[in-house]
């Protein structure tokens, strides 16, 4: 998917609209009154939305293709039709409706965010990376923008420029779970444990009492391990194993922990004469 110059852009919108002009689409505006093509379109993609939020995403699926089909130059449509299709595990399908989504509305932050966070998951960071400055060009106030394009720069193994960008969004969303987590992160590849530990603490005060997420727990252990506190660290990952949705190493570690604390604290052997 290649982002395209506006000029480019504007010629490709004004074919499709000769192309659909049969059926009455035009580039959809998001307020005012709408064409009854348009209309049906929308009709198609709020059932595909309430589907989607029953968990029924094989007829989300089916709605909004049909949505899209009525209408190709609705971007929301489009955009809601790749949520479901990546859900669904049609990835490749998913970023290809982002891209034809961006071709209409070129330099649209949102959908910058959405699919270079798409294949970010991928591991094709070279598009995530480009889709990541294009939203933070277009729009320098969305922490979402700075937080993508830190987490490519993490995902690259590139924890300083991340931890700049992860401040960025934070100085717009102090309260942001992800840029949290991720700035923790970011903090403890860069050996800084006790600040990561800060910012989980942080994190933490978002969750109401016995909210905190195994994920959240996990990474507090490891801050507390690298601090040396194992004690800590031990109730760190039993309490996240407790909540059934830890990794699996989680359980490596703890057994790891608490037998090297029992190695440390046994009782010297009786020398024999």
């Amino acid at each position: 998917m290649t982002l395209l110059p506006i000029h480019t852009a504007v010629g490709l919108v004004a074919a499709m609209l000769i192309a659909t002009c049969g059926s009455g689409c035009r580039l959809v505006q998001r307020s005012g009154p709408v064409a009854p093509e348009v209309a049906e379109a929308r009709r198609l993609c709020n059932e595909g939305l309430s589907a989607a939020d029953r968990s029924d995403l094989v007829r989300a699926e089916g709605l909004l293709e049909r949505a899209v089909k009525r209408c190709p130059l609705d971007i929301d449509a489009r955009r809601h039709y790749a949520e479901v299709l990546w859900k669904r595990g049609e990835r490749m399908e998913a970023v290809t409706q982002i891209g034809e989504a961006l071709k209409l509305s070129p330099g649209d932050a949102a959908l910058c965010v959405q699919g270079g966070g798409m294949y970010l998951e991928m591991g094709l960071f070279d598009d995530a990376e480009r889709l990541a400055q294009e939203a933070v060009r277009a729009a320098p106030g969305s922490a979402d923008a700075w937080h993508l394009r830190g987490q490519v720069s993490l995902a690259r193994g590139q924890p300083d420029p991340a931890l700049a960008d992860f401040h960025r969004a934070l100085a717009i969303d102090s309260s942001d779970r992800g840029v949290l987590l991720d700035t923790a992160e970011a903090y403890r590849r860069l050996n800084k444990p006790q600040r990561a530990l800060s910012t989980l603490a942080i994190l933490g005060e978002t969750y109401g009492p016995n909210q905190t997420p195994s994920s959240v727990m996990v990474m507090e252990a490891l801050a507390q391990e690298a601090l040396g506190r194992p004690a800590d660290a031990i109730d760190s990952y039993k309490a996240a194993i407790a909540r059934g949705t830890a990794p699996a190493d989680a359980a490596t570690r703890l057994a790891v922990l608490e037998r090297e604390t029992q190695t440390a604290t046994a009782p010297a052997a009786p020398t024999r004469r």
